[in-house]
């Protein structure tokens, strides 16, 4: 969606300089690797299966930067526009040239990266602010962000009126963390779509929130630093639904991006209020193997929930323990049970590379996983960054040997030194989880599910 960057010079009706909020691309979308990549080849055939609008093109997104949309909403002005260069070459001086064709000074330039393009993110605001531009960095690696290279750095949460706050003290780190527990306060404001129409069509999926953070404590997760369960209002969520049926007619499948999907009996029965059967959705929701019980899953059948994310991380009771998660093989095999006993997709979130792995625990994890594949459809695959607000970061940052950003990929061996084994142990040990994930599924047709 491009704009006439001529109404970028005057200041919009707050008397503050317009906004442009960008999208970088990824080194892991044109560099992937070449293991990973063939196993998501036959992950989205077997996915296809089950949901044939499930299309992903190669280097492209899986879904619309769902931050974009909270900012639209939280800043609230007509005239803030999205530059999307998730397909640009990731090249400093391409990016720096897209966003200076599209919008001139005085906007303010927001960027909200991952640790695999934040140097990317760093090196192109610093080439826009000599040119004379704003540029403000938030999401999870802002803690690491310098004001040598943004104007200003923002951590934490955005509520409305954000806005002037973030465009109109350059020079600052502004943190705004919410307090520990639930939050009954609003944010006040609802997340817009209006600036997603070219990816109507072309991701196959959007996300929903019904509740933000988790106050759960796994050391490993990026959302623990928070340790709040924010409820969002039922009104906004209604108008949430609506946008996202305005923007995206032709898609149905919802993914609840509740963090951890039960914790609150409230956004779930939110969601069976502004979800309603004749809107045709098809849901995925993500939980943890503490929360399954048979309410729960009566609650996911009667909303209309078809596919479950399950963390997992490790099989190993004592790894997960150690990093502040209840788990272990024999709660898995009883929650697998109890969802494929009710016709439920099960998604497996498998984890490697953890700073406390042996290779005790990792055959134990591919054991588990040879036992229970007929309950389990598919297996998400991740490879482990220590980012600033996970809580193992604190602990595991004198270990971090590659500080180059490009390499903090869930996709690339780890760049810390873990506890009990190597570095190319570690990474030999993901890729044989990719191996194992790649037969399991290379072995069968979409499983048969349900009694």
């Amino acid at each position: 969606m491009t704009t006439n960057s001529r109404s970028f010079v005057r200041a919009n009706s707050t008397g503050l300089p317009p906004v442009a909020l960008v999208q970088l691309p990824f080194p892991s979308q044109s560099d992937p690797l070449p293991a990973l990549a063939a196993y998501y080849d036959a992950y989205n055939r077997e996915y296809a299966k089950v949901f044939p609008e499930h299309a992903v093109k190669t280097g492209d997104l899986w879904e619309a930067p769902l931050w974009v949309a909270h900012m639209d909403g939280a800043i609230g002005c007509p005239d803030t526009q999205f530059i999307d260069l998730s397909r640009a070459r990731f090249v400093v001086e391409d990016c720096v040239r897209e966003i200076a064709e599209r919008v001139t000074p005085p906007a303010v330039i927001f960027f909200s990266p991952l640790a695999q393009n934040f140097s990317l993110a760093a090196a192109a605001s610093r080439h826009l602010i000599s040119r004379g531009y704003r540029t403000v960095v938030g999401g999870n690696m802002s803690e690491l962000a310098s004001l040598k290279d943004f104007s200003t750095v923002h951590s934490g949460i955005v509520h409305q009126g954000s806005y002037a706050t973030l465009t109109s003290r350059p020079g600052e780190t502004i943190v705004n963390n919410p307090r520990w527990g639930k939050q009954a306060e609003t944010i006040g404001y609802t997340p817009t779509y209006r600036l997603f129409q070219h990816f109507a069509g072309r991701v196959p999926l959007v996300r929903l929130n019904a509740s933000h953070g988790c106050l759960l404590a796994c050391s490993f997760c990026g959302d623990a630093w928070s340790r709040q369960l924010h409820l969002v209002d039922r009104t906004l969520l209604e108008a949430e639904v609506i946008e996202v049926r305005r923007t995206f007619p032709n898609t149905k499948l919802i993914y609840v991006g509740d963090k951890t999907f039960g914790q609150s009996e409230a956004a779930i029965q939110n969601l069976m209020h502004v979800i309603r059967p004749e809107y045709g959705f098809r849901l995925i929701v993500q939980t943890h193997v503490s929360l399954i019980s048979p309410k729960l899953i009566d609650s996911m059948l009667t909303l209309g929930v078809e596919v479950v994310e399950l963390g997992f991380e490790s099989a190993s009771s004592s790894v997960l323990r150690e990093l502040r998660k209840h788990g272990g093989a024999e709660p898995y095999r009883e929650a697998l049970k109890a969802l494929h006993a009710s016709g439920l997709y099960v998604i497996l979130n498998v984890l490697g590379g953890l700073p406390n792995e042996t290779s005790a625990s990792h055959a134990e994890t591919l054991r588990f996983l040879e036992a229970t594949a007929d309950s389990v459809w598919l297996y998400n695959l991740y490879n482990f960054v220590p980012y600033p607000k996970t809580p193992l970061y604190q602990s595991l940052k004198d270990r971090i040997v590659d500080w180059d950003f490009r390499n903090w990929r869930e996709d690339q061996p780890i760049v810390f030194t873990p506890y009990n084994q190597t570095r190319e142990e570690s990474w030999e040990q993901f890729l044989t989880l990719v191996k194992c994930a790649t037969a399991l599924i290379e072995k069968r047709t979409a499983p048969t599910l349900g009694v």
